[in-house]
């Protein structure tokens, strides 16, 4: 059984980011493993006509990636938890104006497009 050649990751995989991006290019870049999944035919119409421009396979490893990226981050939150205790109610309040006001911000340079 010969190994096939691992393909090379697109060019924009390979832009310099965060160590965090990084790390995850690297889990992208391979060797690959073919795997077998069984999902909804519905689903699957739904991932093709998204991943048109692009393949299936590389588009359904893209959205785990991300998927992987939530968790993570997910993990480092209850870490920090941990570590410092869950953000105070009045944190959570100046967090919550900040969010708002960059919303606002946000939709006004929408409507203004």
């Amino acid at each position: 059984m010969t190994a096939e050649p691992t393909p090379e990751p697109p060019a924009e995989a390979s832009a310099p980011g965060s160590a965090v991006e990084d790390a995850f290019v690297n889990l992208l870049a391979g060797p690959f493993d073919k795997v077998s999944i069984t999902m909804p035919a519905a689903l699957k119409a739904r991932i093709a006509a998204r991943a048109a421009d692009t393949n299936f396979s590389a588009y359904v490893s893209e959205v785990l990636a991300r998927e992987e990226r939530r968790l993570a981050l997910i993990d480092f939150l209850d870490y920090m938890d941990d570590l410092y205790g869950p953000p105070s109610a009045e944190d959570e309040a100046r967090l919550d104006k900040k969010l708002e006001a960059m919303w606002a911000k946000y939709e006004a340079y929408q409507s203004g497009q």
